[in-house]
């Protein structure tokens, strides 16, 4: 949860709190669709090629991983919706300004490992896959657009 308190901003009251609690409600069949998709593509692999059975499994578990997370996740939404001392907890917790601190210092460091990560692999890889390396400066490229994306619409909200 501390992640998605990073997406939507802070609540003060236990009714902000409520509200915030039914827009990622909102979102949690588009986790489930992406889930089953996930599953629909296994099984479709798992028919169609023999060779990619190690895909296939890794989509499988994938995706019944995403549908049992955001069904879980439903259930919890929905639990604390009903208790309000739940929720109050739920709240304080979730929106203390040292978790809010933890969490986005820790998303600042990801992010900085990431991109060191992504340049090692394509020093390394340079030698070995050009593949490899387009992809990896592909996913390094649109990291730093989506964080200049990111940063952008930020500066205009707050």
């Amino acid at each position: 949860m501390l992640f998605m308190s990073s997406i939507w901003g802070p609540a003060n009251t236990d009714e902000e709190y409520r509200e915030t609690l039914k827009t990622r409600r909102r979102f949690i069949p588009v986790l489930m669709l992406g889930g089953a998709a996930s599953i629909a593509v296994s099984v479709i692999l798992i028919r169609v090629r023999e060779e990619k059975d190690f895909v296939a499994g890794l989509y499988m578990g994938l995706g019944c991983g995403i549908l049992v997370a955001s069904i879980i996740l439903f259930l919890r939404i929905r639990s604390l919706l009903r208790d309000e001392k739940k929720l109050r907890m739920k709240r304080l917790q979730e929106f203390d300004e040292r978790n809010i601190q933890l969490t986005l210092k820790a998303h600042n460091t990801a992010g900085v490992l990431l991109i060191m990560t992504g340049y090692v692999i394509m020093l390394v890889s340079g030698f070995f896959s050009m593949e490899v390396f387009w992809t990896a400066w592909g996913l390094v490229m649109l990291y730093f657009v989506l964080f200049i994306v990111g940063r952008f619409i930020y500066d205009k909200r707050m």
